[in-house]
């Protein structure tokens, strides 16, 4: 044998053995898959951004609307009159940036966005309407929405006002706008503006309806949850992102920590039982190839998480990420920061603050209170869903075997036989050198 038959015939040897070795080497040992999972961007109902900074509140809210643009309605309470110019439309895009940033994710181990609205209309506080018991302190038109800033002596007065013009809330609501009057809050009123703002005369979410943005003054900061009892489906799933100088928890609703190892440890019994009977080794490749299902790593992380916020049959919150960022200049450094600078401006320069994910999934019947928020009690600690499960309690993994077996088919030849050592030892340096590189 030449040695150029040689060298192709140690070449094909290690070609065969990485066929069935390399497919597996995604569970093994230098790289990570990333599975993202938990809910989806597009599946909450109410989506909202709560930015305060001790003092003052801006909510941003995602619309989620479905129907025709001339029936679009949406109140909003707020504890204070929005403050001058405090009323604006923003790009949906923060929320997707948000959600994918805290989304909760498994690593597999294999070795301006503000966009500012043109404010009409009302520019004073000074301007007040009365109007049959209630109040209109601002009437101005906000990219695609008009909006009225209103408040009523009474919730008959603040309904009549809203039917007449065509928001269409019945009597049954009467309870929930008097608990928002008895405690003296505005409400922003918004349609949409069919005739000047769209071409068409209907309007979804998809279609682009920008986020609302609401600036006033509160010490605490506070999302309005408790009107949304009037129009929620049977179960409504709700996410809040509130950057704050502190890690906050809610404090009119039970909170629970998505904790780690928690999370993690029940994943890995999850998929223990999913492999039960599972068989390793070489059946492991062929498996792959004849029903890829079979190993395909899907957690049932909404399982676990419906699982914390359900424990007591209470109303309750989870935190699914907290973490820290810095506000930087915005004039100095528009782009720098969390989140490619969008929280600029709202804290003061150079400083840090927190960003906490809570969501929950709740019935109209839960909605009884506000959404408020405290300072964590236990402290400031980063939150974050990175999973690393344990393959090797999963399954045995005949890659990790290999890099210690295979070597043995050079080695052990080489050392008990001489007439091979003397023979073949350019190509076992060859094979073994091969071996190492690829």
């Amino acid at each position: 044998m030449t040695h150029s038959r040689r060298i192709i015939g140690c070449i094909a040897i290690i070609a065969f053995i990485f066929l069935f070795f390399v497919p597996l080497f995604a569970d093994g040992g230098f790289f990570y898959d990333i599975e993202i999972i938990g809910n989806s961007a597009e599946s909450p109902n109410q989506r909202a951004i709560i930015i305060h900074d001790g003092i003052r509140e801006t909510l941003i809210l995602q619309v989620k609307y479905s129907g025709t643009a001339d029936n679009f309605a949406w109140i909003v309470p707020v504890p204070r009159q929005p403050e001058a110019n405090g009323i604006t439309t923003t790009s949906d895009s923060i929320f997707q940036i948000l959600h994918e940033y805290t989304q909760p994710r498994v690593y597999i181990r294999s070795e301006e966005y503000g966009s500012g609205g043109t404010m009409k209309g009302l520019d004073s506080y000074e301007n007040v309407v009365l109007e049959q018991g209630v109040t209109i302190w601002e009437m101005l038109q906000v990219g695609p929405y008009d909006v009225t800033v209103l408040s009523g002596i009474s919730s008959q007065a603040l309904i009549d006002w809203l039917n007449t013009n065509g928001y269409s809330y019945s009597d049954d609501a009467e309870s929930i706008i008097d608990f928002y009057i008895q405690k003296e809050w505005f409400f922003v009123a918004s349609k949409v503006n069919v005739q000047e703002n769209l071409s068409k005369s209907s309007s979804s979410y998809q279609s682009g309806l920008p986020a609302l943005k609401i600036s006033f003054y509160t010490d605490q900061p506070v999302f309005p949850l408790r009107i949304s009892e009037i129009s929620s489906a049977s179960e409504n799933e709700i996410e809040l992102y509130v950057a704050a100088p502190h890690r906050m928890i809610c404090d009119s609703y039970r909170t629970v920590t998505m904790d780690r190892d928690e999370v993690e440890e029940k994943m890995v019994a999850q998929k223990a039982e999913r492999n039960e009977g599972f068989l390793s080794g070489m059946a492991c490749f062929f498996s792959r190839i004849l029903d890829p299902a079979e190993t395909q790593l899907v957690y049932d992380y909404e399982v676990i998480f419906r699982d914390q916020i359900t424990l007591d049959d209470r109303p309750t919150f989870a935190i699914e990420w907290a973490g820290r960022t810095k506000a930087y200049d915005p004039v100095q450094y528009p782009d720098r920061g969390g989140f490619n600078g969008y929280f600029n401006g709202y804290f003061p320069p150079d400083t840090r603050f927190w960003i906490t994910r809570l969501r929950t999934i709740l019935s109209p019947d839960d909605m009884q209170a506000d959404v408020t928020f405290v300072p964590d009690p236990d402290g400031d600690e980063s939150v974050s869903l990175r999973i690393f499960p344990d393959q090797e309690q999963e399954h045995w993994n005949p890659w990790s075997a290999s890099l210690l077996i295979w070597p043995g088919f050079f080695v052990i030849p080489f050392i008990t036989f001489k007439r091979i050592r003397k023979k073949y030892w350019r190509e076992w340096v060859i094979g073994l050198l091969l071996f190492l590189i690829i």
